[in-house]
């Protein structure tokens, strides 16, 4: 599913999380098999330590989790010291090409900046690490007609944290606190989520939205 074009403000009872970069694909683990599907649901080969931790993370018999494909090894989203560094002064450049093009135009060349800096592939012979977003089916029940919270309360319990595995950090607002350490991490822009959200695959959701992390 897709994030949608709505403000951050108008998703009611957010859930808050960094955007993640990489390749979004869906794990699918039965037991000690493991498919690593594209967004189109095909199987994609190789990646063969991440499946081998993936069926020792699984703590069920089958699960389906969302997230994203990315080189390992992975640095915590938390806990870490973090640097905090300032944002350069405009140059009289820059100052004069935002007048000439507005903030649309700076805000629109900010957005093809930040997909782009979030396509990062890996090789199938590449070490590689699974970050999990979302649960969509376990044992042999779909998720996704389950609100969000609860899915993301079953993914705690059911796949356990590995050196390739995480499940990634979800916070409520008031999330500035966390803007310096994720942007230290390399994180660009911020996921909003309403909790009560469903899953439909292929749709894009009026109750997702993205945002940039704030410069300053």
């Amino acid at each position: 599913m897709a994030f949608g074009r709505r403000q951050p403000r108008q998703i009611a009872n957010a859930l808050c999380e960094p955007l993640w970069f990489g390749r979004r694909v869906l794990l699918d683990i039965s037991g000690p098999a493991v498919e690593i599907l594209d967004e189109a649901g095909e199987p994609i080969s190789g990646y063969d330590d991440l499946r081998a931790a993936a069926a020792e993370s699984a703590l069920a018999g089958e699960l389906v989790a969302d997230g994203y494909l990315l080189p390992a090894p992975l640095r915590d989203t938390v806990g870490v010291v973090v640097n905090l560094v300032v944002d350069a002064i405009p140059t009289p450049s820059e100052r004069s090409r935002r007048m000439f093009i507005g903030s649309g135009g700076e805000k629109r060349r900010e957005a093809r900046e930040n997909a782009e800096a979030r396509d990062i592939s890996v090789a199938p012979t590449d070490p590689a690490a699974f970050v999990a977003v979302d649960l969509l089916w376990l044992d042999g029940e779909s998720l996704l007609d389950v609100p969000l919270q609860e899915r993301k309360r079953l993914l705690d319990s059911v796949l356990a944290e590995h050196e390739l595995i995480r499940r990634t950090v979800v916070v409520r607002p008031p999330i500035e606190g966390w803007f310096a350490q994720w942007k230290a991490l390399g994180f660009r822009e911020i996921a909003f989520k309403a909790a009560n959200s469903r899953y439909e695959p292929g749709a894009i959701s009026p109750d997702w939205a993205t945002a940039p992390i704030p410069k300053r």
